[in-house]
C-alpha cells in the first residue's frame, strides 16, 4: 500500500485529521489532481485494493484512475457499455459508482428519457465485476423515474413546482452500518428535494413494496446528497447554489434518523466555498473515499478558465471557456464529529 506522501509531518496531520483545527488551509488556491481538456465534472471516487477510480458526468461516464489520491491521474475511456435502450439522447450526469462485494460493482447515473419534459431525467443503474467495468445496463426500466410503472411515483411528487412530475438526478449509494442499502437523489427544479428510498441487497432494483420519502426540502437549490453515518448520526453532504457558477458550495447537515423530513430543520452548515478553499470556482459536486493511509478524501469539482480558477464572477451558462476540474482535500473529523477540511492535496503530493 503506497503512503500518501503531504507536505506536513504525520503529526501534524493526524491532528488535523482527528481534530480539524491544526492545520489551516494553505495560502495558495488549491490546484486540481485531474483536469483533462472535457474535464471531470461531478466526481464519483472509489478506492480499491491501492488503487482509485473516478467517474464523471459525460457521454457514457467518462472514466479515470489514480495511483493515489492527488494522482497521477489517467484516463480510462467511458464506463459503460451503451446507454440504456430507455434513455434517449444526451450526456450521463452525475453518476455514482458503489462497491457491492469484491466481483460486483454498481453505477448509478442519470439519463434523459422519451415521455418526459425536454431537460428531465430518469436514474438507472448498470452492473460489472469490476470497478472500471465495462459497465452493463441492468434490464428494464429506470432504477427512479417520475411515471414508471415499477418506481416510488407519488412519494416524488414535489408540490408547488412548475412541472408536477420534474425527473430525478444526482444519484447516490448508500449503505447502512446493518447492511441495508439505499438510494439518495434530488427531484429536479425547486424547491429541492432530497429523497431516500431502499433497495435491494445487489443494488440493482427498488426494494419490492419499497416507496421513497423526502429528506429535506428547500426553496434554494440544494442537490448532490452524499450520505455518512458517524457517531451514531447521520451526516448529508449537499451542493447548494447554482452549479454553473462560483458560488456554487458544499453544505452538510445532522440528523438522528433517516425518517422523512428527517433533515429539513437541520442547520446547513459550509464546508467548501470559493473562501474556504483560497479560490476555487464553484467547489462543488463532491463525494467522499476512504484514503490509503486509513482516512477520507473530499474529492469535488470547480471551474477552471484555462488553467487557473474561473473569475468570480463566472457564469458557464453565458461564458465559454469554462470546464471542471478536480480537486481532493483531506476530510477530517472534530471533537464533536463535525466534518472539516483544513488541508488540500495538489498533484504530487
Amino acid at each position: 500500500m503506497k503512503p500518501l506522501r503531504l507536505r506536513v509531518s504525520s503529526a501534524a496531520l493526524v491532528l488535523a485529521t482527528c481534530l480539524g483545527s491544526a492545520i489551516p488551509a494553505r495560502a495558495a488556491t488549491p490546484q486540481p489532481v485531474y483536469a483533462p481538456t472535457n474535464g471531470f465534472p461531478d466526481p464519483s471516487v472509489l478506492s480499491n485494493n491501492g488503487q482509485f477510480y473516478g467517474m464523471a458526468t459525460g457521454s457514457l461516464v467518462p472514466s479515470a484512475q489514480g495511483t493515489i489520491a492527488s494522482g497521477p491521474w489517467t484516463a480510462q475511456g467511458p464506463a459503460l457499455t451503451s446507454k440504456p435502450a430507455w434513455a434517449t439522447g444526451g450526456g450521463m450526469w452525475a453518476p455514482d459508482l458503489e462497491r457491492i462485494s469484491a466481483n460486483e460493482w454498481v453505477l448509478y447515473f442519470a439519463a434523459p428519457v422519451a415521455g418526459l419534459d425536454s431537460g428531465q431525467r430518469c436514474i438507472g443503474a448498470a452492473t460489472a465485476s469490476t470497478p472500471l467495468g465495462p459497465f452493463t445496463p441492468v434490464a428494464g426500466g429506470p432504477l427512479v423515474c417520475p411515471g414508471g410503472a415499477d418506481t416510488p411515483t407519488a412519494d416524488d411528487t414535489v408540490p408547488n413546482r412548475p412541472i408536477a412530475t420534474a425527473g430525478v438526478i444526482d444519484p447516490s449509494g448508500f449503505e447502512d452500518s446493518d447492511g441495508t442499502r439505499y438510494l439518495l437523489y434530488k427531484t429536479q427544479q425547486l424547491p429541492s428535494s432530497l429523497r431516500i428510498v431502499r433497495l435491494n441487497a445487489a443494488g440493482t432494483h427498488v426494494l419490492s413494496g419499497a416507496t421513497s420519502r423526502q429528506l429535506s426540502r428547500s426553496d434554494r437549490i440544494v442537490e448532490n446528497p452524499v450520505l455518512v453515518k458517524r457517531g451514531g448520526a447521520y451526516i448529508l453532504f449537499a451542493s447548494r447554489g447554482p452549479y454553473n457558477k462560483c458560488s456554487y458550495e458544499t453544505i452538510w447537515m445532522r440528523a438522528s434518523s433517516l425518517a422523512a423530513n428527517a433533515f429539513n430543520t437541520a442547520t446547513q452548515h459550509t464546508l467548501l466555498t470559493p473562501a474556504s478553499t483560497e479560490g476555487v470556482c464553484g467547489p462543488g459536486g463532491g463525494d467522499i473515499a476512504a484514503a490509503l493511509d486509513g482516512g477520507q478524501r473530499l474529492f469535488f469539482h470547480g471551474w477552471l478558465c484555462g488553467s487557473s480558477p474561473c473569475p468570480s464572477g463566472f457564469d458557464a451558462q453565458s461564458d465559454t471557456g469554462g470546464r471542471r476540474g478536480m480537486y481532493v482535500g483531506v476530510l477530517g473529523w472534530s471533537a464533536s464529529n463535525d466534518p472539516v477540511v483544513n488541508l488540500f492535496l495538489n498533484p504530487g503530493d
